[in-house]
């Protein structure tokens, strides 16, 4: 072999190395990046490929989780439907495929001709889903499958079902502010519905087929997980008779709207919570559950002449066309109409002025008025109208209205709405005192009709305007005496006042478990000035919602343990197994048990010797605090009557706060219709409950108990659940500095218990007045019959002005 050739050879086998070792390098990396494109997205690659290989996908539904009472009955669940699914471009293939299926579908389902033959025609891409039928039954679903596997329904193709979950209340409008409802997408709206929506949410699955290179047709399917169950601390029992009770007073006599909460003082679990707005969950938008109801619309309405207090102007368009059209207002039989805003009416030009306008000459020309338009909200009274009257007034609502007429009914009254309390607040004014060593037991003041707490200016009378007299603690709370209540408060202070007010979370949201809790309005401190001190002392001046109420009134008859009130015991999940206990929550001590004590036989003495001898029931022993709040404009004769009691006194097992605004009865306020309502509703409620009838006698202190500083922040009674200092666990929401009110209604219009009298000696009255029966200082004389009125003393003599001159103003704080 020459030179030359050797020569050619090695360079060959060099130039090959290289190549080689450049391959080499290459696949290496090749290799390498492969590998960590496999770690980093295989499994999205991997989905990539299922779904173009994508041959049948479905999605499998989760079951929404149920919703039951504390005994395992079931208050909201999901039932299974199905909906029927065609797909035109493949029942046209053929003809022989289209006169089968649409023959099919025509015998087994409900749909039209015309509806179906629209479908049918449907082409491209919407032509292979078609959603015609929804809310099916399994059996129907069968019985149509059955066909089809027939020599009859063999032509029939290109239809198939959609699994789907609808969700049901079985009880009707059984807990429907507690439960809420549902909107398309498993959306929880108000309630339990609202509040808990992620856990009762579960997990769609996925059912896939596809061609596999190796296996040919493959499936694989990811099943869907189910919602929670929430075992909620109602009793079905329990709230169906508060219903009922409910109900039947709605009928038989009549309201604005009632309230009650029924509750365990003993570890802030809600046992019932109900109000006259009821709706049904199953179709929640459904307008026709107004009918029976008052129901509060914002609207403009025309002002003749100037008026500071309008909200806007606007222009009102005359034109050759007026309308007609109107709407039914209360009052006058509930046919005065409301005329649009923007009213079109004829104008003519013929007629002549000294201020006519060249301009305007012509016949079709229109001009334009600037009007006061005021905004305001106008009660409809749904219950007085027909059924004609009725679909005539919603149908010229506008969209906006009806929206907010839907929004009031699914309003929880009983946690959303603030209202005055009237004297069931006196019970946390006292307790206050007698907690901090303000007062004691036996202590006594005197009553002579009226306080004035102001030097020169009007005094705040007294229920009682002849004057009670020489009154112990006890029985200043038992004849709701104002007089008393306001010495008290002034011996208290702003400071201790109003620290006990926020220690019985007064101005703060409880934290209860449910969505729109409003936190009411009261004065700080810095704000109770002797005469906001004086009326706050009765509940005037202070507005709360029921369930700050309820929630505070039962640590004063607990031993003083103030619980968050809630209404979910636990969560289950779809086996059964407890996903999570909630066990109440103990916040933090108001009053000592000594003092509580003592409140309880106050409370007691209230309904056997005092203003809520209505409220009492046979063979039981009693306890509670009557309340009668005016509402604004005064001298209307509107009221909100209310009672708050508990039993056995002994050992209090229940707690009922009952709400009645604006019975339909003649003397709203000597009605007693909280208190009666109250003891309609307990005399159901015990035997259900297995409370024994007890005797009559007083609970009993020896007054060796020590006192609990209300500010320790230790709890050492019964310390079970968490342990939470006062000065933390309940925020205030920011009313520590200001008169402010966080509701969204207006319910701060409210007054209640007491008004002061600017114009004469006659004057304003107070609260809990009424003319039924005569009093005597020591010996009052009641009876039994209807006549009794509620939560006031009068003697055969004393008359009440009703004048609403000198009504104080507390919109500005001062």
């Amino acid at each position: 072999m020459s030179a030359r050739s050797k020569s050619f050879l090695e360079g060959m086998r060099k130039k090959s190395s290289w190549a080689v070792i450049v391959l080499i390098i290459a696949m290496v990396i090749f290799i390498i990046r492969v590998l960590q494109i496999n770690i980093k997205n295989g499994k999205e690659y991997s989905e990539a490929v299922v779904l173009q290989e994508n041959y049948e996908s479905s999605t499998i539904p989760y079951e929404r989780g149920e919703i039951l009472d504390r005994n395992g009955n079931v208050l909201a669940n999901s039932e299974k439907t199905y909906s029927l699914i065609i797909e035109p471009n493949n029942i046209r293939l053929k003809d022989e495929y289209l006169t089968a299926t649409r023959a099919a579908i025509l015998k087994f389902f409900d749909i039209s001709e015309e509806k179906l033959d629209e479908k049918l025609a449907i082409e491209g891409d919407y032509g292979y889903y078609q959603n015609i039928v929804q809310d099916l039954s399994y059996d129907k679903v069968r019985e149509f499958e059955n066909y089809c596997k027939s020599d009859e329904g063999d032509n029939v193709v290109g239809v198939y079902f959609e699994t789907k979950y609808k969700r049901n209340y079985p009880n009707g409008t059984l807990a429907c502010h507690v439960l809420g409802y549902t909107v398309d997408g498993n959306v929880g709206q108000y309630g339990i519905e609202g509040y808990y929506s992620d856990e009762l949410n579960g997990v769609d699955g996925k059912s896939y087929s596809y061609m596999s290179g190796t296996d040919g047709m493959a499936s694989e399917t990811v099943p869907a997980q189910n919602g929670e169950t929430i075992v909620s601390t109602l009793d079905m029992n329990i709230q169906k008779i508060i219903e009922d009770n409910i109900s039947e007073y709605m009928q038989n006599t009549g309201a604005k709207q009632i309230g009650i909460i029924a509750m365990d003082p003993n570890n802030g679990e809600v046992l019932g919570m109900a109000s006259s707005r009821v709706y049904d969950p199953n179709d929640a938008s459904n307008l026709q559950a107004l009918k029976d109801k008052i129901v509060p619309i914002t609207q403009e309405v025309e002002v003749d002449g100037a008026d500071e207090t309008a909200d806007s102007l606007i222009s009102v368009e005359k034109s050759t066309e007026k309308s007609t059209e109107g709407v039914y207002l209360e009052g006058s039989d509930n046919k005065k109409k409301a005329e649009k805003s923007e009213e079109k009416s004829t104008e003519s030009t013929t007629e002549s002025s000294t201020e006519y306008d060249d301009e305007s000459s012509s016949e079709n020309q229109t001009t334009e008025e600037k009007k006061n338009v005021k905004t305001e909200e106008v009660d409809y009274d749904f219950s007085a109208m027909t059924d004609e009257e009725f679909k005539d007034t919603v149908s010229h609502f506008t969209k906006e209205q009806k929206t907010e007429a839907l929004n009031y009914l699914w309003q929880n009254y009983c946690i959303s709405d603030a209202l005055e309390p009237g004297s069931t607040y006196k019970a946390f004014t006292i307790a206050g005192a007698m907690e901090d060593g303000v007062i004691s037991d036996g202590d006594e003041f005197y009553c002579d009709g009226s306080q004035t707490p102001v030097e020169g200016e009007s005094p705040v009378y007294c229920s009682y305007r002849a004057g009670h007299g020489t009154v112990d603690v006890k029985r200043a709370l038992a004849v709701s005496c104002n007089d008393a209540l306001m010495q008290i408060a002034e011996k208290e202070g702003p400071e201790t006042f109003d620290k006990y007010q926020e220690i019985f979370n007064i101005g703060s949201k409880t934290g209860i478990d449910l969505q729109g809790e409003t936190t009411g309005i009261k004065y700080s401190a810095k704000y109770l000035h002797p005469m906001e001190l004086a009326t706050s002392s009765f509940g005037q001046g202070v507005t709360t919602s029921m369930i700050q109420m309820a929630a505070g009134f039962c640590s004063v008859i607990n031993g003083g343990n103030y619980y968050v009130p809630h209404v979910v015991k636990r969560l289950l999940d779809d086996d059964g197994n407890v996903v999570q206990d909630i066990e109440p929550v103990l916040v933090r001590k108001t009053i000592s048990k000594g003092v509580s004590d003592y409140l309880r036989t106050y409370l007691q003495a209230v309904v056997e010797e005092g203003t809520g001898y209505a409220a009492g029931v046979e063979g039981y022993t009693i306890g509670g605090k009557t309340g009668t709040a005016e509402k604004l404009p005064r001298g209307n004769g509107n009221y909100v009557l209310s009672f708050i009691g508990f039993t056995p006194v002994e050992d209090p097992q229940i707690m009922l706060y009952v709400v009645v605004d604006e019975p339909n009865v003649e003397d709203q306020e000597g009605s007693g219709a909280g208190a009666k309502l109250f003891s309609q509703v307990m005399e159901d409620l015990l035997p259900y409950l297995n409370v024994y009838a007890t005797n009559s006698d007083d609970v009993s202190y020896d007054g060796t108990d020590e006192a609990v500083s209300a500010d320790d922040e230790t709890v050492t009674e019964g310390d079970t659940e968490a342990d939470i200092s006062s000065d933390d666990a309940v925020v205030d929401d920011g009313t520590d500095d200001s008169y402010t009110d966080d509701t969204s209604d207006g319910d701060s219009s409210y007054t209640d218990d007491g008004y002061v009298d600017d114009s004469s000696d006659d004057g304003a009255y107070t609260d809990d007045s009424s003319e039924g029966g005569s009093y005597t200082d020591d010996t009052p004389d009641y009876s039994a019959d209807d006549s009794y009125s509620d939560d006031s003393y009068t003697d055969d003599t004393t008359t009440y002005d009703e004048d609403t001159g000198g009504v104080t103003d507390y919109s500005d704080g001062e």
